[in-house]
């Protein structure tokens, strides 16, 4: 062997981790969880199922008081009215009649259904053999090459 050419060994290695990396950028490249969860619902869309969503919507609207002040010589009655949330009240003080109207505070609920689309999740056996088969080769492989190292290191 000449001093200057490489060791068909180490180019070995290199190729491997070369091999490797290419392998490992591939899988992590290939494809997103989102674009093959939307091709399987393309050509099987038995897998998705439409649910209800209820959404309860609450406003809380405020009382409201109202204070008037009126002559007591334009009114000579006093008076008080009450009907559901609304309490009005009429009272004399000395010379003057007051006017206090209340409402009480009150809760409006909306309920609203919304219609979303949820994946129907069931085991399937036959993506775990096609994963199967992958770790199989890959396994063989790894076994090739470390019977191939030790018959190397034996000679």
């Amino acid at each position: 062997m000449k001093k200057n050419s490489p060791n068909i060994y180490m180019i070995i290695r290199i190729s491997i981790l070369i091999f490797w990396n290419i392998a490992g950028i591939l899988i992590l490249v290939s494809c997103s969880p989102q674009k093959r969860l939307n091709r399987l619902l393309t050509l099987h869309p038995e897998l998705v199922q439409n649910d209800p969503i209820r959404i309860r919507d609450t406003t809380i609207i405020p009382g409201v008081q109202l204070d008037t002040v009126v002559l007591y010589s334009a009114l000579k009655d006093t008076i008080t009215i009450e009907k559901e949330n609304l309490q009005v009240k009429l009272f004399a003080v000395n010379d003057t009649v007051y006017l206090l109207a209340e409402t009480k505070g009150d809760t409006v609920v909306v309920e609203k259904e919304i219609v979303v689309e949820r994946v129907i999740r069931k085991k399937n056996n036959e993506t775990f053999k096609e994963f199967n088969w992958i770790i199989i080769i890959f396994a063989f492989i790894g076994i090739i090459l470390v019977i191939k190292r030790i018959i190397n290191k034996s000679f």
